[in-house]
């Protein structure tokens, strides 16, 4: 449900908690503070702040000339 320790390294750059805060705050990512003062972020808003890519692929959509303008 929630990022790792190692997840949250790789995302914000910061191995501190400060930074880490930091970095989160300045982009608009929600997040609480756990009891150990460590940020929690839901892997949910990562995936959808990135564009919620999925095994799901958008179908491509036909385009048909405009018969009329023709």
């Amino acid at each position: 449900m929630f990022l790792t320790r190692d997840e949250l390294t790789e995302l914000t750059g910061y191995k501190n908690r400060p930074g880490q805060i930091r970095w989160l705050a300045e982009r608009g990512y929600k997040f609480e503070i756990g009891r150990d003062g460590r940020p929690r972020v839901l892997r949910a808003v990562i995936i959808q702040a990135l564009g919620n890519y999925s095994e799901e692929r958008p179908q491509k959509r036909r385009v048909e000339p405009k018969w009329d303008k023709i």
